[in-house]
C-alpha cells in the first residue's frame, strides 16, 4: 500500500509541475532548451537510458539518472551559450575569450539538481527537467557594460544606434506615439511596448533615444538589484507585464520606435519618453532599480 501511495504521490508531482511543456514556460525557445526572463531561469528536459554494463534496476536507474542529468545541462549550456550580453557580446563570445569565464559556468551547471520527481519510462528510460538561474550561471562581471568589454579581447567600442530617420508601424492597439507623460506622478516602474521591433532578451541592454543618446543601461541602475533580478524582464502579453511584481502598481508605459544593435537587443524610444525619464531619473527610483520590462512579439 506504502508503495502505490508513494507512486500515485509522484505522478501527481510530477504533473503538477511538468503538466506545461518548457515551451509554455518561457520567453525565448531554442531546440533543447528554454529561458523564462520573467523568473530569469533557464530551463530544459533530459532523457537518459540505462548503461548497458548495469545488471540490476538499482544501478540501471542511478545510469539512466545520471545520463539524463548530463543531457539536460548539455541542453542548458548551449542554450546559455546564445544568450545576449550586449547588443555586441554574447555568453559564447566570453567563454571563448576568457577561460575562466568558461570553467565558472561549466562548473555551476555540472552541479545543477533536477526539479520535481524523475519520470520514469518501462523500457528504462528516465526523463528529467533541470533549471538554471541565469544570475548564478553568467558571472556578474559580465552584466555590466565596462566589465564585460574588459573580459572580450580585442576589447571593442559599441556603437549607439544612428539616429531614427523613418517610424515603425505601432503594434496592434496603441497609437502611433506615447502619450504625455506626467513627470510629477510617481510610477512603480517602466514598461516598454517593443512588439514589432525585432528586440531580442539580453543581459545588459540598453535604451536610447532618437539621436543616439543612452537613457538606460548598466551605467545607471544599482548593481546589486541587478544581480539579483536582472536589467529587465521580458514578456509577451501587455497585460501581464502589468500585474509583473517588477512594476506592479503604477508603471509607466512607453512605445519603442526600433530595436538597435548587432544583436538586436537594445531599443530607441522618442526624444520626448526620453527626456521625460530623464527628468524624472532625479527624483524617482524605478530606472536605478531596474523596474523595467520589456513588451516583445
Amino acid at each position: 500500500m506504502k508503495r502505490i501511495l508513494l507512486l500515485v504521490c509522484g505522478v501527481v508531482i510530477w504533473g503538477g509541475l511538468h503538466a506545461q511543456s518548457i515551451d509554455e514556460l518561457c520567453t525565448q525557445n531554442g531546440p533543447s532548451a528554454c529561458i523564462d526572463w520573467d523568473r530569469g531561469v533557464v530551463i530544459s528536459e533530459g532523457i537518459g537510458v540505462p548503461a548497458q554494463t548495469a545488471n540490476n534496476s538499482a544501478l540501471r536507474n542511478a545510469s539512466a539518472l545520471r545520463a539524463a542529468r548530463l543531457d539536460a545541462a548539455r541542453n542548458i549550456l548551449e542554450m546559455v551559450k546564445g544568450v545576449n550580453l550586449s547588443s555586441a557580446t554574447t555568453v559564447k563570445d566570453a567563454m571563448v575569450a576568457n577561460d575562466t569565464i568558461r570553467t565558472r559556468i561549466q562548473g555551476y551547471l555540472h552541479g545543477l539538481r533536477p526539479v520535481g520527481n524523475a519520470r520514469y519510462f518501462s523500457d528504462g528510460t528516465i526523463k528529467i527537467r533541470m533549471e538554471a538561474r541565469l544570475s548564478k550561471t553568467i558571472p556578474e562581471e559580465l552584466m555590466f557594460r565596462q566589465a564585460a568589454n574588459a573580459a572580450l579581447q580585442p576589447t571593442t567600442e559599441i556603437s549607439p544606434p544612428a539616429p531614427i530617420t523613418s517610424e515603425v508601424s505601432p503594434p496592434p492597439g496603441t497609437s502611433n506615439t506615447s502619450r504625455a507623460i506626467n513627470t510629477n506622478q510617481v510610477y512603480t516602474g517602466l514598461i516598454i511596448d517593443a512588439r514589432q521591433t525585432g528586440v531580442q532578451p539580453a543581459m545588459s541592454p540598453k535604451v536610447y533615444d532618437e539621436n543616439g543618446k543612452e537613457i538606460y543601461g548598466s551605467a545607471y541602475v544599482d548593481r546589486e538589484f541587478v544581480v539579483k533580478h536582472g536589467m529587465a524582464g521580458y514578456l509577451k502579453d501587455i497585460e501581464k507585464a502589468k500585474q509583473n511584481d517588477r512594476v506592479k502598481g503604477s508603471p509607466l508605459i512607453l512605445r519603442a520606435l526600433n530595436s538597435a544593435g548587432k544583436n538586436k537587443t537594445d531599443l530607441v524610444i522618442s526624444n520626448n519618453d526620453a527626456n521625460a525619464l530623464r527628468q524624472m531619473a532625479g527624483t524617482q527610483s524605478f530606472l536605478r532599480e531596474a523596474r523595467v520590462v520589456v513588451v516583445l512579439d
